[in-house]
């Protein structure tokens, strides 16, 4: 009786195709749910491998029983598919191919069993629904610890940057969890009024921390995914309340607004000192993959330093002398190599897999951004705001690759595209 009335209650959950309750698809729901609800939270690997163990048992459960169903014409799965094959030829021809196909196991394993489960077990509104909002109540929880955390540092900011637990790295993964807090806003529901605080806290936290290339990519994405969607006056209010916050800024805390400001003044991009010292590890990337061009190192960039400094380059660096490029890139790269960061996706591919991941990576790109686009545009239904969100994290995704090295499969981006490969299914069948 007591299990008749949770079937009842909960049957879109607990049910399979039949209609009654499927343990496998049960299995790999929670555990895909329970996996995106600890993703915004680091120091918790043994939670994170919990949940991939289940996705793991669920899949292979599925598979056994002939369920999990691949589409393999999917234009979305073949482009990751290629990327994917193209990595793993490249691993196989770098320097150290055993650390190559370990990193990009712990890297993709997640990904590649959210693309198997989620169109298979969260197809249908309620269900999607459902991915989206434990990804974005996740992070309205993280953004609420780290406006705590934030309020214990204040004034000190910069030590709660260098040191927080919460805040570290906050601005770089909100790219990630907007374009959902704005889809559930804009799906309605019982999440029309909880987003817009999740997006206040989100966007305060983002101002303290002061990041800049994240509030931009951030921004730009939220206008493509309104612009996509046609929804004129939510884009006539976002742009007016940028506006006074701007203004307010500039006022009362100049400050401020003149570090945002910096983004834009060219002056910011010469020299060794470009793009906060940039300038010399792009460079420095550049030489040092040359005589690999094609194919790279491997896959992982922690070889970077290794390489740096065992092929003689820091040495030749060192000796020239009255030189800001090479005395900053003796600094950098003389340092243990999980400090010595490309700071650049492009550069970072380029020297992880030369000009072929290069190729691999902007193909997939293409395709998942034509997919996105397609859908946001075309259609009809709820699938428009899914694709529509895919859309605008790869938007953000494309422009915070200019200076940082986040490839898609961090945090909960390959399930964004799953969600997208799950509405595409459907809008196929009808």
């Amino acid at each position: 009786m007591i299990l008749e009335r949770i079937m009842k209650r909960y049957e879109v959950f607990l049910a399979g195709p039949s209609g009654c309750l499927d343990r496998a698809s049960l299995l790999a729901r929670v555990s895909v749910l329970f996996l995106l609800a600890v993703l915004p939270f680091s120091h918790n690997a043994a939670l994170k491998n919990f949940a991939l163990l289940g996705m793991l048992t669920a899949a292979i459960w599925l598979a056994a029983q002939r369920r999990l169903t691949v589409d393999w014409r999917s234009p979305i799965l073949l482009a990751i598919g290629a990327l994917l094959a193209v990595l793993g030829v490249t691993a196989a021809l770098g320097t150290d191919p055993a650390d190559s196909f370990a990193e990009l196991r712990k890297h993709f394993l997640p990904g590649i069993l959210l693309l198997l489960l989620i169109p298979q077990v969260f197809a249908g509104s309620r269900l999607t629904r459902l991915v989206l909002a434990v990804i974005g109540l996740a992070f309205m929880l993280r953004a609420g610890l780290t406006l705590l955390e934030l309020g214990t540092y204040f004034p000190d900011l910069d030590s709660g940057r260098a040191e927080g637990n919460f805040i570290k790295g906050f601005s770089l993964d909100a790219g990630f969890y907007v374009p959902v807090l704005v889809g559930l806003l804009l799906l309605g529901g019982r999440w029309r009024l909880l987003a817009p605080v999740g997006l206040l806290a989100i966007f305060a936290a983002m101002l303290l921390t002061q990041s800049r290339s994240p509030l931009v990519a951030v921004l730009a994405s939220l206008v493509v995914m309104l612009l996509v969607l046609r929804q004129w006056r939510p884009l006539v209010l976002s742009v007016i309340l940028v506006a006074v916050v701007a203004t307010y800024l500039k006022v009362e805390r100049p400050e401020i607004a003149q570090h945002f400001a910096s983004t834009f003044q060219a002056k910011n991009y010469e020299g060794a000192s470009g793009v906060s010292g940039r300038a010399p590890i792009w460079k420095g990337v550049l030489e040092i993959t040359a005589p690999r061009y094609l194919q790279g190192y491997g896959f992982g960039w922690k070889k970077l330093g290794r390489v740096a400094m065992n092929d003689g380059y820091v040495a030749r660096w060192a000796a020239k002398k009255s030189d800001p490029y090479s005395e900053a890139q003796v600094s950098v790269f003389s340092q243990p190599p999980s400090k010595v960061n490309p700071h650049n996706l492009y550069l970072q591919i380029y020297f992880e897999s030369g000009l072929l991941g290069l190729a691999a990576y902007g193909l997939m790109l293409l395709v998942l951004f034509w997919q996105s686009l397609k859908i946001a545009w075309c259609s009809k239904n709820e699938s428009r705001i899914f694709a529509a969100i895919s859309l605008s994290y790869l938007t953000g995704h494309v422009i915070l690759g200019l200076a940082n090295g986040l490839w898609l499969g961090l945090g909960p981006s390959l399930a964004l595209v799953a969600l997208l490969e799950t509405v595409r299914r459907s809008e196929k069948r009808a």
